[in-house]
């Protein structure tokens, strides 16, 4: 079965989005196309109760323009949704024909129960829910959709007239915005979240939240971190935090808010009052993390249309993370074998020392999807490649992985070869420390099992690894000649060594012999020697 050319347009309240993929018979896509334009199709709104002339301009101009892009590329079907502004609209008769005249699509508005169902939807795509009580907000120009859920299971869905432009126009009117104004606004928020009857038992673990507001609150805390421009998907916040940020903005002017680092200026205005709707949901619902999903309705509508083009498709209906880093590797065309052997392999060793070497149990996902991408940097070129993966993955929008656990991972894979960290390399030097030590364990660990496939042609069949007090045993079993792996696992084994303060030693093993140590020091000289071993199978 062909790939299929697919799209998908979001009219917003404040932003009008278009994403175009190329989805493929197992389910998963490649983004062809990722558009936004901001139309403010709310202005005005809440006071006439009609979409304007001029907000009706903007927008049916910026579809005009998306239209012709997803033609231009192809497109098999195009689904265009409507929501919030247009849903409340007198007028929105007017403006779906006005679109269908002008740019051929038709529009479909959607309810609130569905905005929310694909919001809940696009969230579970996204994150691990478990069984864990947990709350998802879509919070939007015009609107927010509140979610309510025990992991995949929804319990409650309410719908709030409560939406970043509509409370900036009826209470925000000041710059810098007044204290009144903004506790009046804030009273409004708390009213009608009270008014909604929405109470949580047991409370949520975590609040994941979905649209611009939520996206520019992370990457104004990630510019903070210094980590300016990578993808927000999976960043995670405390309500403490977001307190923090929130008085931040109140401090500043319109003028000074446009120039804070990772606020887009075209928020700038607005960012007040969508923050102040997101931090009064924590408080109400008690909860303490705010987890940000980069995606939205736009990913669910795709979800659900692959599901129906390909019939054996069968959509992830949980996050898969490690299943997120294999299509990453797959669409830069990684070596397969290659890549799924060090998996294997650096897994293997991992569970065997962990305990026995204090290894943080939460490594063990970020090792082996290292593992698996450590040399997705050929795709750029061989020279250098450890460096070109690091930069691929930092910026790779791997779901399930937070944005820290997505650094980690780049950096293990960064470190598989050449020299290990040191504190002039800057990425890692700005981690903390307990995720340096944690970065130089597991890449310590990477860069023998990419050593034990030196070849690149999967000839060991299983390791076994023993750690002592003061040294470690390492194992290998396979029917074929080892010599030149491990040669390489001795050169390459000196990080481990300096992490683990634990000598090395590789040995050649067959079941029912004995096995034949080959201390790291004196190997080199007699990797010539190395003799065939033969793997009894069972």
């Amino acid at each position: 079965m062909k790939p299929a050319v697919l799209g998908v347009v979001d009219i917003g309240s404040n932003t009008i989005r278009s994403l175009i993929v190329e989805a493929l018979p197992d389910g998963a896509w490649r983004v062809l196309d990722d558009e936004r334009e901001m139309a403010r199709l709310a202005a005005g709104l809440t006071r006439q109760g009609r979409l304007t002339r001029e907000a009706m301009r903007r927008a049916v101009a910026a579809l005009k323009r998306m239209a012709e892009i997803a033609r231009a590329r192809g497109v098999e079907r195009l689904v265009v949704v409507a929501t919030s502004a247009i849903r409340n609209a007198a007028n929105r008769r007017q403006f779906v024909d006005r679109v269908r005249a002008e740019t051929g699509v038709r529009v479909r508005v959607i309810s609130e129960e569905e905005e929310a169902e694909l919001a809940f939807e696009s969230a579970t795509r996204s994150f691990d829910l478990a069984d864990r009580p947990c709350a998802v907000a879509d919070v939007g120009g015009g609107s927010s959709e509140v979610i309510l859920a025990l992991g995949s299971h929804i319990q409650q869905v309410h719908s709030l007239r409560l939406g970043s432009v509509a409370l900036t126009e009826d209470f925000l009117r000041s710059d810098p915005v007044r204290r009144r104004e903004f506790k009046a606004m804030r009273r409004e928020v708390r009213r009608r979240i009270e008014a909604s009857r929405m109470e949580a038992d047991p409370p949520p673990q975590f609040l994941i939240a979905s649209g611009g507001t939520a996206a520019a609150v992370a990457q104004m805390a990630m510019s903070r971190q210094g980590l300016a421009g990578r993808p927000v998907q999976g960043f995670e916040m405390t309500q403490a935090e977001l307190l923090h940020l929130h008085q931040a903005l109140l401090r500043r002017g319109l003028a000074e808010r446009r120039a804070m680092p990772g606020l887009s200026p075209d928020r700038a205005d607005i960012i007040i009052a969508g923050v102040t709707i997101l931090y009064e949901l924590m408080a109400h619902l008690r909860v303490n993390v705010l987890r940000v999903s980069a995606q939205g309705i736009r990913h669910a509508l795709l979800g659900r249309m692959i599901a129906r083009r390909f019939r054996t498709a069968s959509p992830p209906s949980r996050p898969q993370r490690l299943a997120s880093a294999e299509a990453f590797a797959r669409s830069l065309r990684f070596e397969e074998a290659h890549g799924f052997q060090v998996q294997r392999l650096a897994v293997s060793i991992f569970d065997q020392v962990a305990a026995r070497l204090g290894l943080d149990p939460s490594g063990r996902d970020l090792l082996s999807a290292a593992a698996l991408l450590h040399d997705v940097g050929y795709v750029v070129g061989f020279r250098g490649h450890h460096r070109h993966t690091y930069r691929l993955i930092a910026h790779a929008p791997l779901d399930g992985f937070t944005p820290r656990e997505r650094e980690i991972v780049a950096l293990v894979a960064r470190y598989h070869r050449r020299a290990g960290p040191r504190k002039k390399h800057r990425a890692w030097a700005a981690l903390g420390r307990d995720d340096r030590r944690l970065v130089s364990q597991l890449a310590a660990v990477l860069r023998i099992a990419d050593a034990l496939d030196r070849r690149h042609s999967q000839r060991l069949k299983e390791i076994r690894c023993r750690v002592m007090k003061s040294r470690a045993r390492f194992a290998a079993l396979s029917s074929f000649d080892l010599g030149v792996e491990l040669h390489a696992a001795e050169e390459k084994s000196n990080l481990f060594r300096k992490v683990f303060d634990r000598d090395i030693a590789f040995v050649t093993a067959r079941a029912g012999a004995s096995v034949r140590p080959r201390s790291a020091g004196r190997a080199r000289a007699s990797s010539t020697k190395l003799r065939l071993v033969r793997r009894l199978s069972a």
